[in-house]
């Protein structure tokens, strides 16, 4: 068959079989697909740099040029403000630090301290450049490094544009100056032109008079010899004169000066003396305060002593009952034993009765003898109780007014002692100040003064030292007080509380009293007891129940008059102790007293020492104003002497004018000399304007010198106005080359191609035996792919840095991550060519694609299409490269183990998916064969 006909044939096959149509299709868009997706991904990278972060840090302290303040670090930032060239951050030097470090900020652009200090150096001898300090991140990406470094020149030129700018102006600045002061030198050379025209007709005029005084000379020789020599003589004496004069008139300015000079003092020293004489009043006025207070302290604590005898007396008083009451209830318990055991007997002898009317005689004996000593002491016991009860309460309030009033008076006597210190505290405070004002006089008032000011302190401190002590004191005495008036009314209470009630008392009395009667009738009429035998067993044995009652009463009342006793005998120890307390606080009031009246003795001295010393500073002002008036008096004299000395000089011209001797030509003299004197004015006049143009042509020339001298033209200025900006590039994990940058990238490349390559010469679903399981195929291919990506991923390292001398971080670590890294490559390819057959590998071509634009492998990620943005973080090579970049450059080896992880985590993903597609695959070829083997077993 022909060729062309075979090659329709082919064709036509082609078109008929879909499986050869598809992927031949599919290869047709292969190219503009690689092609496309790159041109678009990097048609205009440089476009999206202000989706570039880059961090700016400035520190520029400023400085002043030519008197006015400059910030040229402050006027870079404003311009990268309004600059959209990359995405500026404008952080501090920890922000651009640690964003440095976490791979936030692809470089970092800082201004330095000296920034516009070096800037104002240009006309100085030793010209210092601007050094804009610019750290790339290499590892991060190397392309965005070479960028950085085209922008950071492109800002240098716009800086050193701005500082040549500012120098020009400088100079123009300048030399507008030298230009005025040159006009200005032009000025002053016309006036002095015309002041020289000036003076030669001056000269002329001179000449003329001259020559006719020549001509008239002769005659006037022998009359002007003899006028000059008493002209001499009167020339001299007037000399020595107006000399004298205008010696006394210089020195009578530095007279009156001086003066004044002692006018201005000794007012100043009135003016203090008075303010110091006015301040002492106040400070009268609050030692007045201090010894009023010092004195009710003194009298409320002579108040409380006096009241503390009586106080004593009454708790003695008190005392002495109390011990009367406790010795009648001591008797009365004494006896009641015996009035215990003859109810006793009286009950058993009750019981006795009918069997022997002796002993009943005889016990009723002893019971009317018992009841009438029992009737005895329970009336002494009454009266001694009623006693009691009736003084105690009016004993009891007399001594709790006493506390009462002991505790006002304390308190009073606080107040008064808090009273007492504030006073002393603001008298030392007015004595400071007055201590202040005094050091502002002259020494010898200082002196005089300082003595009264010493002890005034001293005197101060001490009242306030003692108030301070006695305040002390009488907090300790108040609440020593109120103590004691708490144990007084716990005493107090308790005892009224185990005193028995008045009436109960008066009812057992009268029970007793009726008992004793009883008793008496029962032995007037003992022959008929047997009529009252009952009556009598029943009252015996109420009178041995109403005398337990009765014991039990006096015991009680017996243990709280012992408490009253005791508590009365603190209470007198206590108020012994406030006593000795309120001596010790008198006795200090006294002191403060005597010593508040020292310190008022000695600041009425101290005041009266302050009045004789404004009289006199007033006496001496006053004496200084007269001597001023008179020092004026003296310098009119002395100038109308001297303007009189003057005269006699002018009239010794008129003398000489008018001398008998001159000759008929001294007319013609004195017009030659008249035309001489204005000639000779003209002259003069000529010749000041000649001296001050002259002298504003030589200060405004020099001026112009100054102004053009100050620039100086070395080589370093001319470098300095050359490139006055200078870039000082620190490199951030330094990437020493291209090679060195684009590793990552093309390893990368290297290892997906070389997996994709290995699917296509190694069957990857085809297998030599019948598996087991899905598993069981994975493992056989899987172990396959794995040596081979191992090896082919050690082939390459070896090469690299072998061959091509690329230099990493760390060695072990390159290798394994390129391990790792060719494993998740064979890992996607083994799942879509597992998965989807040849379409797999297509797929695969477009993953490739994908990543070889997403990965910022090349240009940084923010420099590509914000959509393609989106797939950075789902494909494997981002973290290829950026693990890669890592090891080979930046040596973060923690990042590093962040990218194996992740990796590792698609290695597990996609070899699920790849057991999860053979699984499935076997079901489908391997069930009936598996089936069939089954049963020939």
């Amino acid at each position: 068959m022909r060729g062309y006909k075979l090659f329709l044939k082919e064709f036509a096959e082609i078109i008929k079989s879909k499986k050869i149509l598809i992927p031949i299709i599919a290869v047709l868009f292969v190219p503009i697909l690689y092609a496309g997706m790159f041109l678009w991904a990097f048609w205009d990278p440089y476009k999206q740099l202000d989706d570039l972060p880059v961090a700016v840090v400035n520190l520029d302290k400023g400085a002043v040029f030519d008197g006015k303040p400059i910030e040229v670090g402050k006027g870079l930032v404003d311009n990268l403000k309004d600059n959209k060239s990359f995405k500026w951050e404008f952080v501090s030097e920890e922000e651009a630090k640690k964003g440095m470090e976490d791979r936030k900020y692809y470089m970092l652009v800082r201004i330095p301290d000296d920034f516009s200090s070096n800037a104002t150096t240009l006309l100085k001898d030793d010209p210092k450049p601007l050094n804009l300090e610019y750290i790339p991140n290499e590892s991060l990406n190397f392309l965005s490094s070479q960028i950085g470094g085209t922008a950071i020149e492109k800002m240098k030129g716009e800086v050193a544009s701005t500082l040549t700018k500012t120098y020009a102006e400088k100079m123009f600045d300048s030399i507008k100056d030298v230009s005025k002061g040159l006009a200005d030198g032009a000025d002053g050379a016309s006036k002095l032109h015309d002041g020289a025209s000036e003076l030669r007709d001056g000269s002329n005029k001179v000449t003329d008079g001259l020559h006719t005084l020549q001509g008239k000379s002769g005659e006037m020789r022998d009359g002007v010899q003899k006028l000059a020599d008493g002209s001499n003589k009167l020339v001299d004496g007037s000399g020595k004169v107006t000399n004298g004069l205008n010696t006394l008139n210089s020195k009578t300015g530095e007279m009156q000066a001086g003066v004044e000079k002692l006018f201005d003092g000794s007012g100043k020293v009135t003016a203090g003396l008075n303010a110091l004489n006015s301040k002492t009043g106040e400070m009268q006025i609050g030692i007045g305060k201090l010894q009023d207070g010092s004195g009710k302290v003194t009298a409320g604590l002579n108040t409380l002593n006096s009241k503390t005898a009586e106080m004593q007396k009454g708790i003695g008083e008190l005392r002495d009952g109390s011990e009367k009451v406790t010795g009648g209830l001591n008797q009365l318990v004494s006896k009641s034993d015996a009035l215990k055991t003859g109810t006793t007997e009286l009950s058993n002898g009750m019981g006795e009765l009918v069997g022997g009317q002796s002993q009943l005689e005889k016990g009723s004996q002893e019971i009317q003898k018992g009841l009438q000593e029992l009737n005895s002491n329970v009336q002494n016991s009454v009266a001694g109780l009623e006693e009691m009860q009736s003084k105690f309460p009016a004993t009891l309030n007399k001594v709790n007014e006493k506390i009462n009033g002991a505790g006002e008076n304390v308190n009073q006597l606080n107040e008064y002692t808090q009273s007492t210190a504030r006073d002393a505290k603001t008298a030392a405070q007015d004595v400071a100040n007055l201590q202040k004002q005094i050091e502002s006089l002259p020494k010898e008032y200082q002196e005089q003064l300082q003595p009264f000011i010493t002890n005034a302190e001293k005197s101060t401190a001490t009242v306030q030292h003692k108030a301070i002590e006695i305040a002390g004191g009488t907090n300790k005495l108040n609440e020593e007080v109120k103590q004691l008036k708490s144990e007084i009314n716990q005493t107090t209470s308790g005892i009224q509380n185990k005193l028995p009630n008045p009436e109960g008392l008066t009812t057992l009395t009268s029970g007793i009293k009726k008992l004793t009667n009883a008793q008496n009738e029962f032995v007037s009429q003992f022959h008929g007891f047997g009529e009252g035998l009952g009556k009598v067993k029943i009252g015996a044995d109420k009178l041995k129940e109403g005398s337990v009652q009765l014991i039990d009463g006096v015991t009680q009342i017996q243990s709280g008059s012992e408490k009253v006793t005791v508590g009365l005998g603190q209470l007198s120890v206590g108020a012994s102790q406030m006593s000795g307390g309120i001596n010790q606080l008198a006795d200090g009031s006294g002191q403060v007293t005597g010593g508040l009246g020292q310190l008022s003795v000695g600041t009425n001295q101290m005041i009266g020492g302050v009045n004789q010393l404004a009289d006199g500073s007033d006496q001496v002002t006053g004496g200084l104003g007269t001597l001023s008036v008179g020092t004026n008096q003296m310098i009119g004299g002395v100038n109308q002497l001297a303007d009189g000395s003057g005269q006699v000089t002018t009239g010794l011209g008129t003398l000489n004018g008018g001398l008998n001797k001159m000759s008929t030509g001294s007319n013609q003299l004195i017009d030659g000399v008249n035309k001489l004197a204005d000639g000779s004015g003209k002259v003069t006049d000529g010749l000041v304007k000649v001296y001050d143009g002259s002298g504003e042509l030589a200060e405004k020339l020099g001026e112009g010198a100054e102004k053009t001298g100050e620039v100086k033209g070395t080589e370093k200025t001319y470098d300095m106005f050359a490139s006055p900006v200078k870039v000082k590039t620190e490199k951030m994990a330094e990437v020493p080359n291209y090679g060195t940058g684009f590793t990552p990238y093309f390893l990368s490349l290297g290892l997906f191609v070389g997996a994709l390559l290995l699917s296509i010469v190694y069957p990857l679903r085809d297998t030599v035996g019948v598996p087991k399981s899905g598993f069981s195929w994975f493992i056989s291919k899987f172990g396959v792919l794995l040596s081979v990506g191992m090896i082919q991923a050690i082939v390459a390292d070896v090469i690299l840095l072998l061959g091509l001398g690329v230099e990493v971080q760390s060695i072990p670590y390159f290798i394994l991550f390129s391990i790792v890294t060719s494993l998740a490559f064979i890992a996607l390819i083994q799942c879509l060519v597992t998965a989807f057959g040849d379409a797999g590998r297509f797929i695969a071509i477009l993953t490739l694609i994908m990543q070889l634009t997403t990965s910022a492998g090349t240009f940084p990620l923010e420099l590509i299409p914000k959509f393609l943005q989106q797939f950075n973080a789902w494909l494997p090579m981002t973290y290829s490269v950026s693990g890669l970049k890592a090891v080979v450059s930046s040596g973060d080896f923690n990042f590093m183990w962040q990218n194996i992880g992740i990796l590792m985590i698609f290695i597990v993903v996609l070899s699920l998916g790849t057991i999860a597609s053979l699984t499935w695959m076997h079901k489908r070829q391997f069930r009936n064969i598996a089936e069939n083997q089954s049963v020939e077993v």
